[in-house]
C-alpha cells in the first residue's frame, strides 16, 4: 500500500512538472516607442475641494535615466473654458522626472467666474521636441469639467 501512495506522489509531482513547461511565457515587456497618456482622460474638479486639479500625465514604456519634457496644448476649439478667464495653467510642458512613471499638469480655476454653465477645459498632449516621446493616440487627450 505504502508504495502505490509513493509512486502516485512521484508520477504526480512528475506530471505537475512536465506540465509547467506547457504554459505560454506571460511576461510581457514593451518594446514600442516612448509614450505618453492622460490617466484619466476626464474628470470633474468642485470648487468646495479647491481651486486646483492635477491632471495625470503616465509614461508608456521604461523609466528613463533623465527628466523629459512633455507638451501639451489647450484645445480651444473643443474647450468652453476659456483660458485667462475660467482657468490658468502654467506654460505649456510639464517635467516627467527621471525613474518615473507619471508628471502633473496643474490646471487652477479662476473661482469667481465658475458658474452653473460648468465650462470644459480639454488639453492635448503632444510629445516632446525631439519626437522620442509621442502621444499615444487614444488618451492623448484629457477634459476637465470646472463645477462651483
Amino acid at each position: 500500500m505504502k508504495s502505490i501512495q509513493v509512486k502516485l506522489i512521484l508520477f504526480l509531482s512528475a506530471l505537475v512538472l512536465a506540465l509547467t513547461g506547457c504554459f505560454p511565457d506571460n511576461s510581457r515587456i514593451y518594446d514600442g516607442p516612448l509614450q505618453v497618456e492622460f490617466n484619466p482622460t476626464s474628470d470633474t474638479q468642485r470648487m468646495s475641494n479647491g481651486n486646483t486639479y492635477s491632471a495625470n500625465v503616465q509614461l508608456i514604456g521604461p523609466h528613463q535615466d533623465a527628466d523629459i519634457t512633455i507638451n501639451f496644448d489647450i484645445d480651444t476649439e473643443n474647450s468652453s473654458a476659456v483660458e485667462g478667464v475660467h482657468f490658468e495653467v502654467d506654460g505649456r510642458s510639464t517635467i516627467l522626472p527621471a525613474n518615473s512613471s507619471f508628471a502633473q499638469i496643474t490646471v487652477t480655476a479662476i473661482e469667481e467666474n465658475i458658474d452653473d454653465e460648468r465650462p470644459v477645459v480639454v488639453i492635448t498632449l503632444l510629445g516632446n521636441d525631439t519626437g522620442d516621446v509621442v502621444a499615444a493616440e487614444n488618451f492623448k487627450t484629457f477634459s476637465l469639467t470646472l463645477r462651483p
